[in-house]
């Protein structure tokens, strides 16, 4: 019943706190809706998806109908009509509006039997060199099979298919879905585990307030124990990391899409992402309630925990993806608990993995909890036979 009570109360607390509410609900939903859509073109880059180019035949020849047909047969090439002569197209790479622009000079046939006229291929300034790269890597191959073809064709040789070359390579990605996140994917349980560790600023700001005013004092005095007021807190917060939770993957669901970015799939598997998203909350509030026993008054809780926050943030992926970081910071990231939940919820959204794929994640969190709820007992039984 004790135990009830002081929930009740913690509810009440922050029913009466809107600020509190606002950056606990409001922040993270922001920052989603902001990241996911800001960063939706840098995620489908790295992701391989498709590079547009407009083309211009000059040649009108049989060899460049044929490329022109091989570009049009490469999936990971996408053309882009247009009827504007040469100079505007150029100048809307130039612009970045378009990344490639594709030129077949006059005497292209010509050239595949001794006579130079090159293929032009410009980029826009905002195509990075690895992209531009793989645009001419994949030009240069086409061309290759086509002066094959064509000089074959004058020996009276056929052409081989280049579907048996292609079989033999093999390439099979490690996870089902592709070894990186989309935009929604990564941003939206990389900014709830950051509202989920901002729940110390509430936290730590009542327990404050109220140990300066008495009211620990006056309940141990009634006979609570410690445990009994670390669950009063505990059980409450975890509810609200729910709460968020909810919130923020009904964002990605369902309002990310209505604004022109991707959808969030949820994976296969409910009960990892109910798991990962308990001991997440468990970590977060067992972190929170360690904060506040530390601190001595509400300033020194919010710039603690904001300063904590932003670097526990950076380091695990949650500001700066992991993926591109270098291999050492890979490495460090894994240290932040902020990474141990990121990686799980991929575990789940992206990789498509169950129970046993969060397991070792969910675990991680749930010692890293009891460690800072153990703290946060021992600091209260401490700083109480102080007084």
């Amino acid at each position: 019943m004790i135990t009830l009570a002081l929930i009740r109360k913690e509810l009440l607390l922050l029913m009466r706190d809107w600020h509190a509410l606002a950056l606990l609900f409001v922040m993270p939903a922001g920052f989603i809706l902001v990241m996911s859509l800001a960063l939706q073109g840098r995620f489908a880059a790295d992701q391989g998806v498709s590079l547009s180019y407009y083309l211009v035949d000059q040649d009108r020849s049989p060899a460049s109908e044929g490329l022109v047909q091989r570009l049009a047969s490469s999936k990971e090439l996408k053309r882009l009509d247009s009827d504007a002569p040469v100079d505007i197209q150029r100048y809307a790479v130039h612009e970045d509006k378009v990344q490639f622009l594709v030129v077949i000079p006059r005497g292209f046939g010509a050239a595949l039997d001794g006579t130079p006229s090159a293929v032009q291929l410009q980029s826009g300034p905002g195509v990075e060199p690895a992209v531009a790269e793989l645009f001419a890597a994949r030009l240069q191959g086409l061309l290759a099979e086509l002066y094959l073809s064509k000089r074959l064709g004058a020996l009276g040789v056929d052409m081989p298919d280049p579907a048996g070359a292609q079989q033999l390579l093999h390439v099979e990605s490690l996870y089902p879905a592709g070894a990186r996140p989309s935009s929604v994917q990564q941003n939206v349980p990389a900014w709830l585990l950051f509202a989920m560790f901002f729940i110390a600023i509430p936290l730590s700001t009542t327990w404050v307030q109220e140990r300066s005013q008495g009211t620990y004092a006056r309940l141990r005095t009634m006979g609570v124990s410690p445990a009994q007021l670390l669950a009063g807190k505990l059980l409450p917060y975890i509810g609200i990391t729910l709460v968020q939770a909810a919130l923020m993957l009904m964002v990605g669901v369902w309002i990310v899409p209505l604004l022109g970015g991707g959808q969030l799939t949820l994976g296969h598997s409910p009960a990892a992402l109910l798991l990962m998203t308990l001991c997440a909350g468990f970590a977060a509030v067992s972190y929170a309630l360690l904060i506040a026993n530390l601190v001595s008054t509400a300033e020194q809780a919010t710039i603690f925990t904001g300063v904590a926050n932003l670097l526990m943030a950076a380091i695990g992926g949650i500001m700066v993806p992991r993926f591109v970081m270098p291999s050492a910071m890979q490495a460090i990231s894994l240290h932040s608990p902020m990474a141990w939940g990121l990686e799980g919820f991929l575990d789940v959204f992206l990789r498509q993995g169950g129970v046993a794929a969060v397991a070792s994640w969910a675990l991680r969190l749930v010692i890293f909890g009891l460690v800072c709820l153990g703290a946060a007992g021992l600091s209260m039984r401490l700083r109480h036979r102080s007084q």
